[in-house]
This record gives structure tokens, sequence and C-alpha cells, in this order.
């Protein structure tokens, strides 16, 4: 008996082309990389951050290899500023199928000397931002019946302990992961999959400024089984599967991307 291979699995399981997305974050770092890289492989793309030349920078690059970007200056804090965020790109694109939140601050201090406004930005922008930015888009989702992917950028220390002040960012990020599942579980009837990747430390504006201090670089090594830092191409293919048919049966789930960090 003659076997055939499945007309579903093809080559286009990672296309993306007449998808629209939406990108938090996407300035510069690891936002700016997956802008370029859901651009690459077929999607349009709106671009939020409160970067306005970085934005347009990026929304330039987008252009060059051929695809549709709108820069849209956005503070993820802002109800307001999301539902005009979302609002404009269903203007320019007529839907949006891809949201990744990408927004992220830190503010490094010891858990004793931390203060309630550097807990407040980091929670605000990292968590609340991503879950204002995800009801927003749900909503647009659920209303356009066509189901649709929501990413949402944690870290390896929603999962693991990191370097000493830290507690803003790592519960923040950790609240990320619990809350993807939540709404993955709420979501999931109308084919909406949300998931995380948690990234160890990359080679972004984020991390370079401590990168320069000799003991936080060896640190950050030392826990990295590669013995490197992640550079920001290297989240395009995680963030690509998770966008695209490839990832149809998965939601809920967090892809850690991080050299090793999680299996020492």
């Amino acid at each position: 008996m003659s076997r055939t291979i499945d007309e579903h699995i093809t080559r286009s399981l990672f296309d993306l082309s007449g998808r629209s997305a939406i990108v938090t974050g996407a300035a510069s770092g690891l936002g700016e990389a997956i802008a370029g890289g859901l651009a690459v492989f077929g999607a349009n793309v709106a671009l939020a951050d409160v970067n306005e030349s970085g934005l347009e920078e990026v929304a330039a690059a987008i252009r060059n290899v051929g695809r549709q970007s709108v820069p849209i200056t956005c503070d993820v804090r802002a109800r307001d500023q999301v539902q005009a965020l979302v609002d404009r790109t269903l203007d320019t694109f007529g839907q949006v199928d891809i949201l990744v939140n990408a927004a992220g601050i830190a503010r490094r201090a010891p858990a004793v000397e931390l203060t309630d406004a550097e807990w407040d930005e980091v929670v605000a922008i990292d968590l609340t931002g991503a879950f204002l930015c995800a009801q927003i888009v749900g909503r647009a989702m659920i209303a356009q019946g066509q189901g649709g992917r929501i990413i949402n950028i944690a870290s390896i220390g929603a999962h693991v302990g990191v370097t000493s002040g830290n507690a803003n960012y790592s519960a923040a990020k950790g609240g990320l992961v619990a809350m993807s599942k939540c709404l993955a579980l709420e979501w999931a009837p109308h084919n909406i999959l949300v998931n995380c990747i948690s990234p160890t430390h990359f080679n972004t504006p984020l991390i370079q400024r401590n990168m320069q201090n000799p003991e936080v670089r060896a640190y950050y090594l030392s826990n990295i089984p590669l013995g490197r830092l992640g550079e920001p191409p290297e989240i395009v293919g995680p963030v690509v599967f998770l966008a695209s048919d490839a990832a149809s049966m998965v939601t809920g789930a967090t892809l850690v991307v991080d050299g090793g960090h999680m299996a020492k």
C-alpha cells in the first residue's frame, strides 16, 4: 500500500503573505528584529514605540523589502494610545492577524532600595502594557472571526533567578507568562493562539550598558552554555514559527530561546 505526504505539509507553512502584524517596542532591539523578520516572511507591519525617529527608520527598512509599514507613536501604558494604534492598523491594513508584545524596560536596583516608581514603571510597561495591547487586539480579532496570533516576549527571568536588582522585571515577565496561559484558554474558542517567548540575555540596547561591567558580563555568559549572548536576528525564527501555520496547534506555551540557560 502506497503512502502520500499530507497535503497540508507544504513549503508555505511559514509564509505570512497577506497577514498584518502589530509589533510594540519596534524601534530598536528585539522588537526591531521581529518587525523586520515578519516583513521578510510576507507580513505588513504596524510599528509601535515611543521612539518616533527609530520607528521611521525601521518602517523605511521594511518598505525596502517590499512590504507595507506604518510607524505609530504609542505608549503602551495609555489605553487611548493603544486603541488608536489598533484603529490605525485596521484602517491601514483592513485587519490585524498578529500581535507581538515586545515593548519592555528594566530598572535595576537591589530589592531593599527599589522605589515605588521603579516598580510601577516596569510593571506598567512590561505587563500592563502587554495586557492592554492583547485586550484591544483580542477584541478586534474576535470581531474579525478569523482567529489570530498573540506572541508575548517574556524573559528567562520569568523562570529562573537572575542577577540581583531585577525583582520588578522578573515579576512582570513572570506575570506575562501566566497571563498568556489564561488568554490562551479564554480565546481558544476564537482560534486566537497566545504564546510566550522567553529569551536569555540578548545583545540589545537594554543590556549593552550592563555588559560594560566585567563582572556582570561574566555573570551573563556563565549562565549561557553556548557561551555568548543571543543576537537579535536569532529571535526571528521562533517568532515567525509561532505567527505562522506551522504553529497552528500551539497555544498557551512558552518557547525558551536561551542557549541552554534553563538546562543548567
